[in-house]
């Protein structure tokens, strides 16, 4: 009997704890669906900012089922959501350009240039949208994300989302520019040294960003040049290139603006624009293309700076954006040297000798036969002799050699009549140091040589001249002589 009672008593306790632990399990499965949600999210990448937008809501259950339904506040998203293809929905939502008014953001916004994680907090349970709102100029790829909340797994129902890492779904690429000269004299693309009114080639070459998914709608290289250089607003030439730089195709002069602020004596400011109706054309984001290449050309011209300071283009910025962010990334300069030289005049005691000319060529055998005359100049009260060309421009060199030579002289001096050589000695250094790649080159820019003239001897007794006048006479008074002699002569044999 005692026996059956405890039997009864341990089966009572069994059932109960039975019906305590299913009860309890059941309670576990139950969806609570007036509990807020929250999502956790992280990116170690600046410039980004992510909302979350409720695209459907949660429908309201009591029975315990896992399963659960939405109600669509996105049209184009419906079909999906009843199917459970978030794929499916997450792809409709990335093509639209704009939400519904119906759809609204919570729980704030996320600026990675603030933080680099963030929780969405306190959300109506449904499904999520995180969207990256703004977004560096230099994204090519975004993928953003979508997922709900609550969901059940192996714990039951969860009401928090562990960290998504957003920075694992974009793809940036950072452009770049950089400019050379393709004609230097020096063989070195950063710098070239010419002559007054020599042609310069620039090259600058600009990689892409964007892609068809995220088009650009500004692309556009600044340019400023030194007063010194005069630019060809005729020799532009804008095309696409592959990454080795080989030309795919040329761009229309209809497909990109040149805006030029010129002015002559001072620095000229260009811009070379991609149009925005260029930049929405596949072309551009075609597989290959790599670079936008910009070519032009510039003339020294006489406000070009003589010296180690040099006469500078800068390739200023390449300005690129897209409808989210506008960015720019710096170029850098190349320089175009030149030089020039000057004769000192003196006399035979030192003093400057104002009023004589020379003539100025580039080779001793033009200086000889007084031909190909390339600039020319008179000295001043200074003695100092400034040449020039035929427009009255003050003459700017390339580093070599040349030859001087004196074409008339003061009065009463005589014109120093040897070919005088003069050379512009200019070494270049491969770096850019001192904020020059002129290693030595002469002072202030100008080669320099001093000419004296001596004056003409004037006559004068016991001078060399005198002794000339003194033979002149003595030979006229010989031959009236002989002349006299003569006739005397002839008449003696007429009067026989």
């Amino acid at each position: 009997m005692k026996v059956k009672k405890l039997f009864a008593l341990l089966m009572v306790v069994i059932v109960a704890t039975l019906s305590f632990t299913v009860t309890s399990a059941s309670a576990s499965s139950l969806l609570d669906d007036t509990k807020k949600v929250n999502i956790n999210v992280e990116c170690g990448k600046k410039g980004y900012t992510y909302e979350a937008f409720l695209v459907a809501t949660l429908d309201s259950t009591t029975s315990p089922s896992y399963e659960t339904s939405y109600t669509s506040l996105v049209p184009e998203i419906k079909n999906a959501i009843k199917k459970g293809d978030t794929k499916a929905a997450l792809t409709k939502l990335d093509e639209l350009d704009t939400l519904p008014d119906t759809v609204k953001a919570y729980g704030g916004k996320f600026e990675t240039s603030k933080a680099t994680e963030y929780t969405f907090s306190e959300l109506p349970q449904g499904i999520y949208y995180i969207k990256a709102t703004k977004y560096p100029a230099d994204v090519t790829a975004v993928q953003n994300s979508i997922l709900a909340l609550p969901y059940y797994g192996e714990s039951g129902w969860t009401y928090d989302y562990k960290k998504v890492d957003l920075a694992e779904k974009v793809v940036q690429s950072p452009p770049t520019t950089h400019k050379i000269i393709t004609n230097s004299t020096k063989d070195n693309e950063n710098y070239t040294d010419v002559s007054l009114g020599d042609t310069v080639n620039f090259k600058i070459t600009n990689t892409t960003t964007g892609s068809k998914q995220i088009r650009l709608t500004t692309y556009t290289v600044h340019d400023l040049m030194s007063k010194g250089l005069t630019l060809d607003t005729k020799s532009f030439s804008v095309y696409l290139a592959d990454a080795n730089g080989t030309k795919i195709e040329d761009i229309s002069s209809n497909d990109y603006k040149v805006n030029v602020n010129a002015e002559e004596g001072k620095d000229t400011n260009f811009t070379v624009a991609l149009t925005s109706a260029y930049l929405k054309n596949d072309n551009f984001y075609n597989d290959g293309v790599a670079q936008v290449v910009v070519e032009y050309s510039a003339k020294l011209n006489k406000y070009s700076v003589k010296g180690i300071a040099g006469n500078p283009n800068e390739d200023v910025k390449l300005e690129y954006g897209n409808k989210s962010t506008i960015d720019s990334v710096p170029g850098n300069k190349v320089y175009v040297y030149t030089y020039s030289l000057n004769v000192q005049k003196l006399d035979e005691e030192g003093n400057n000798l104002a009023g004589a000319e020379f003539a100025l060529y580039s080779t001793e055998e033009d200086a000889n036969n007084n031909k190909n005359v390339i600039a020319s100049g008179v000295s001043d009260d200074n003695g100092k002799v400034v040449f020039s060309n035929s427009n009255k421009e003050e003459i700017a060199l390339q580093s070599g050699n040349y030859f001087v030579k004196e074409t008339k002289a003061p009065q009463d001096y005589n014109v120093y009549g040897k070919v005088i050589p003069i050379e512009i000695k200019v070494e270049y250094q491969d770096t850019f140091a001192n904020d020059t790649y002129v290693a030595n080159c002469p002072k202030d820019g100008y080669a320099t040589c001093t000419v004296t003239d001596s004056k003409v001897t004037m006559p004068q007794t016991g001078g060399h001249v005198g002794y000339i006048y003194l033979a002149g006479a003595v030979l006229i008074i010989l031959g009236g002589s002989v002349l006299f002699i003569s006739k005397r002569k002839k008449a003696k044999v007429n009067n026989k």
